[in-house]
Order: C-alpha cells, then structure tokens, then sequence
C-alpha cells in the first residue's frame, strides 16, 4: 500500500487519463506551446490538491494523467484545466499568433467534448508509457489517415 495516499480522513489513490482535443483537430500545439501547456497543467493540478504524474502533446491534444483526492469534482477540475490552459497560452502573444493561424475569431481552443478516464483497469506504468509514447514516428504512423484525398486536406 506504498503508492497510497493517506490524508486525516481517507485513504485513496485516484488517477485519470484525460485528452483534450483542439477545436476542428487544427495542429496549433507545437513543441514549446505543448512544454508551456505541461508546465501549466502541473501548476494547475497542484493547486488542486493533486498532482501530473505525466504529461504529452501532439499538434492537435493533449494527453494528462493526473492524481486527484477524492473531495475534488473531477468535471470542475476538467472544466477548470481546459479553461486555465486555454487562457494562459492566449496570453501569451508568441503563442496566440500560432493559434490564430488555424482557429479564427472566438473560437475557443479545446473542442467541448474530452476524453476521461478512470486509469484502475491497467497499470499506472502502462498508461505512462502510452502518454508519452504520443510523440513517436512509430505512433503517428500508426495513426495517419490512408485517403487519397489525405495530403489535399487543409492542415
């Protein structure tokens, strides 16, 4: 029971998988908007009580496996994530251009829907290693669409 965490009044160990997705999948994160996006997201969830074990991007989502204590409202803390990290990257004038680039006028940055989920049915280790296996070749072929309309599409 080592991996627990113990607070005066509970036991627990709560980890998700959350993905964020772009509006329109548009591949606005790059490389240093998604180690900003890191960077923030681990603030944010300390600030909560809990804590980013791991976290990866791609140009179009987001990939976070957070710890959280059971007193917290997990859609609050997703609603609060998206809006936070969304805020903090527009703020910044490097990376709102980019943005600008690909989502025009007040369309927001993340698609209203996500992805959540409860991480007990695999290994934490197992999670981890998909996280951050999200930015391999090996991945991203695996992935890439087969149309032949694929490199007329917009990107």
């Amino acid at each position: 029971m080592e991996d627990y965490i113990r607070t005066r009044h509970s036991v627990y160990l709560l980890t998700y998988h959350m993905i964020f997705v772009t509006k329109w999948r548009k591949p606005v994160i790059t490389d240093e908007i998604g180690d900003f996006m890191t960077a923030t997201a681990r603030r944010l969830c300390t600030g909560y009580g809990g804590e980013l074990i791991s976290a990866e991007t791609d140009t179009d989502h987001i990939h976070l496996l957070v710890s959280l204590p059971p007193s917290k409202n997990l859609t609050d803390i997703i609603r609060s994530l998206k809006t936070q990290l969304s805020k903090e990257v527009h703020a910044k004038p490097e990376y709102d251009k980019v943005i600008k680039k690909y989502i025009y006028g007040d369309a927001p940055l993340w698609s209203p829907s996500y992805f959540v989920a409860t991480t007990g049915s695999v290994s934490l280790e197992t999670v981890k290693e998909y996280i951050e296996a999200q930015r391999t070749d090996e991945h991203r072929r695996k992935y890439e669409k087969r149309s032949k309309y694929w490199n007329s599409w917009p990107k």
